[in-house]
């Protein structure tokens, strides 16, 4: 019947609606039942900030190292984990230590402030990097290291440049051990190397405020643009130009490295989370919902009267529905720019996800910008199609306490930040509009 009717429906012209509530008489001169188009978009919607537990940050091929200080967001900071191997255990008697240092790699990734300086201090891990039950590392997980420096370096970052790098050379007492380990046979297996050398830790100097960098981390050596620590040698009686020698020592599996994510929030409009259930009303913080990658704060957004829609019309199907919502405005620029979609996930009362969004066709639905080219960011906002949603809702025989989830795209490798506006008296506030057909 569903079918029937919208492909009847296919040949009358609907007008656009500008009311909250419009009735549209449809084919009254060949069909006798009553049929009618509705469009509402007055429903009132429950909006707020979460904050996840935790997020996975490992196997995620990518360094994030920084420290950002906002009045609006608060304080984060980033720091690295990572296990080292390498698939060459030898080195010939003939050889001399050179140097060793550790190679990052830019993928291109960044956030904040690049013309500021950064420091990075490299320390030594003293414990044996294991993952929690699930074989996963998270952005509150972390391991003890050594206080001791084992090298350092101060930069200006060029992120722009995925073929660029830093080196931080480091400690030539660590480099010469490891040297003569190899040459000795005393470390000849991975295990050899993991039982004298854990790993290392790589620490952004917090004190600064400035941006927060990726940088490229993969478990083969040759990999184009990788990040490594190199151990560098030569050999006396080699007659060639190039007599530079060196071992790479790379992750020795995507989930041996992950991302230690801190934030704190106190202070801010926001505040500081108790739990993974507690939720910050919109009315309660200005207006705003604020979402960021990395540290799992989200937007959700419930609209409990969707189930009220069944009540009124019984033999009703939905069209279309689509939610939308505004960046606020001056809260993004080219440093900070808007990404062109949004993950959407739907999730349960106490903010588990249950699947990621879909339309009526059961395709996965994204939060789609729209931005027209104008400075003052006047027309700039996101569409969601809800279509799916609401109808699975308005046919449900039990009451499914469903609300939305809203992230970014690879979330757990990001930090990028939005703020959205939720605000009534400047007409900025979340807005569903469902049209449907009544019969």
């Amino acid at each position: 019947m569903k079918y029937l009717i919208i492909g009847v429906l296919s040949f009358v012209f609907l007008a656009s609606c500008a009311t909250n509530d419009a009735t549209y008489e449809v084919g009254s001169d060949f069909i006798e039942n009553n049929i009618q188009v509705r469009v509402i978009d007055t429903f009132s919607i429950k909006a707020g900030t979460f904050k996840q537990d935790s997020l996975v940050t490992s196997s995620t091929n990518r360094i994030l190292l920084g420290s950002i200080k906002d009045a609006q967001w608060g304080n984060l900071s980033a720091k690295s984990y990572l296990q080292l191997l390498s698939t060459n255990f030898s080195i010939g008697s003939n050889a001399v230590y050179d140097s060793i240092g550790m190679i990052l790699n830019y993928d291109t990734y960044y956030y904040g402030d690049t013309t500021k300086i950064q420091t990075y201090k490299l320390h030594r891990i003293s414990e044996t990097v294991k993952a929690e039950d699930n074989g996963s590392f998270y952005n509150t997980s972390s391991l003890e290291y050594d206080d001791a420096v084992l090298g350092q370096l101060s930069f200006t970052p060029r992120p722009n440049r995925a073929t660029d790098s830093l080196f931080i050379k480091m400690d030539d007492t660590l480099g010469d051990e490891i040297f003569n380990k190899i040459v000795d046979n005393e470390i000849n297996t991975s295990d050899d190397f993991l039982q004298y050398f854990k790993g290392l830790a790589i620490v952004p100097d917090t004190s600064e405020n400035n941006h927060v960098l990726g940088f490229n981390v993969q478990t083969t050596a040759s990999t184009p643009g990788n990040s490594s620590m190199r151990l560098f040698y030569s050999i006396n009686d080699d007659d060639s130009e190039d007599n530079n020698y060196y071992i790479d020592f790379v992750i020795s599996s995507a989930a041996q490295q992950f991302n230690e994510i801190t934030t704190d929030l106190s202070g801010t409009t926001m505040g500081d989370f108790e739990d993974g259930e507690e939720i910050k009303l919109s009315t309660n913080t200005d207006n705003l919902i604020f979402a960021q990658g990395g540290i799992g704060i989200t937007p959700r957004i419930e609209i409990p009267a969707i189930r009220r829609l069944s009540e009124v019309y019984e033999n009703a199907t939905t069209l279309s529905a689509t939610l939308t919502f505004n960046p606020l405005q001056g809260s993004y620029d080219e440093d900070n720019p808007l990404p062109e979609s949004l993950t959407v996930y739907v999730v349960d009362h106490k903010n588990r996800i249950l699947q990621q969004l879909t339309d009526l066709d059961g395709v996965a639905v994204s939060a789609i910008l729209n931005q027209d080219d104008d400075e003052f960011q006047n027309n700039t906002y996101y569409s969601i199609d809800l279509s799916g949603y609401v109808e699975e809702i308005f046919y449900s025989d039990t009451d499914l306490n469903y609300a939305l989830m809203i992230e970014y795209n690879d979330y757990a490798k990001k930090v990028n930040r939005m703020i959205i506006d939720n605000n009534s008296s400047t007409k900025t506030e979340i807005k569903l509009s469902v049209k449907y057909l009544n019969y």
